[in-house]
């Protein structure tokens, strides 16, 4: 990555020769997604904002229009992308000579930016943006938790309840209950600024946080796994996307979650055993999982998933989606605009 006298640099000359930076539109299709991924992201409206501010080259690239494409690469200074970024070689940006940033309106950019920062280019990502949305969806779904609003559901659906303490499950609550977070990245920490308003304890599971940055950001107390799932009334899931961390949610962790307690997974379902998760959920009814994300995803058909009556599945929505996508488009146009003044 450039520093910052490089970057003064390139800006003060796209200043002095005041011409607009040369632009390309980056991004393969998608499996998820029919149509063409960066007028879902960027939309009309913001890909004109940036014809506006650039002088962008009209045409899409992509892995398969890569060579025809080469007299546009090789003037491009600035690339707009988004999720379908392609991971491009060593030689292929070799043939990007005047390439100094990537713009990248999407989450984590780790499986493509390595070779980008080797040539010493500048990779910014709406990592930020896209936090957000699952933050906000990882609050509610904590608020309800506390109120044991998943499991009260279920029996209702039984048919007509008497009210009154005793009669229908009803959760300990919002005040004072401890929330665990496990791992503190993006989302965990715009999380805490979502929770700061409740008064809750919350736990957090960190290799690199200090106590006092700890405190510092709302969280009571650094802990392991397992006073995590032992002391959390409500266990949210965010640890980071890598290989260390597959599978290191086991059956004991949760056989030792608190009577009435519940799980959230917004992270990544390899992380979960899901065979020991169902064993042990088959047995505690009183526990609730909520998973957005499963290991395959979706589910296979014949997956016990499905038929558990205390674990809620959706299908991966807490991450930016329709409107919210914009989002990351306008963070990476704003980022842009820093970048080049």
């Amino acid at each position: 990555m450039t520093d910052l006298l490089e970057t003064h640099k390139v800006s003060q000359s796209n200043h002095l020769r005041n011409a607009k930076p040369r632009a390309v539109l980056m991004a393969n299709n998608v499996s998820w997604y029919p149509g063409d991924v960066m007028q879902y992201v960027f939309g009309p409206e913001r890909i004109k904002r940036i014809g506006t501010l650039c002088a962008l080259h009209p045409t899409r690239i992509t892995s398969q229009n890569w060579e025809e494409q080469l007299p546009y690469l090789k003037e491009a200074e600035v690339i707009f992308s988004c999720w379908g970024m392609p991971s491009l070689t060593p030689q292929q940006l070799d043939q990007m000579p005047k390439l100094k940033a990537v713009f990248y309106a999407g989450g984590s950019a780790q499986a493509f930016a390595q070779p980008f920062l080797e040539h010493a280019i500048i990779v910014c990502s709406a990592i930020a943006a896209n936090a957000i949305p699952v933050a906000e969806f990882c609050l509610a779904q904590i608020l309800l938790s506390c109120k044991g609003a998943f499991c009260n559901m279920l029996e209702c659906r039984k048919g007509p309840w008497t009210s009154g303490p005793g009669n229908v499950p009803v959760g300990n609550g919002v005040y004072g209950e401890t929330v665990a977070l496990l791992g503190i990245g993006a989302i965990s920490r715009h999380l805490l600024k979502l929770l700061k308003p409740f008064n809750l304890r919350i736990i957090a599971v960190s290799n690199y946080l200090s106590p006092a940055k700890a405190r510092d950001m709302g969280i009571a107390e650094l802990v392991d796994l397992e006073t995590a799932f032992r002391e959390g009334y409500v266990v949210s899931n965010h640890l980071a996307d890598n290989t260390s961390n597959k599978g290191v949610l086991t059956g004991a962790h949760f056989a030792s979650m608190r009577e009435g307690a519940t799980f959230i997974n917004t992270g990544r379902g390899a992380q979960v055993n899901e065979a020991e998760m169902i064993g042990v959920f088959k047995k505690r009814p009183d526990l609730t999982a909520l998973l957005d994300v499963q290991h395959p995803e979706p589910p296979l058909a014949e997956s016990e998933l499905f038929q558990m009556p205390n674990i809620h599945l959706t299908s991966h929505i807490a991450g930016s989606a329709n409107h919210e996508v914009r989002r990351m488009a306008d963070y990476m146009i704003e980022e842009f605009q820093r970048w080049e003044s």
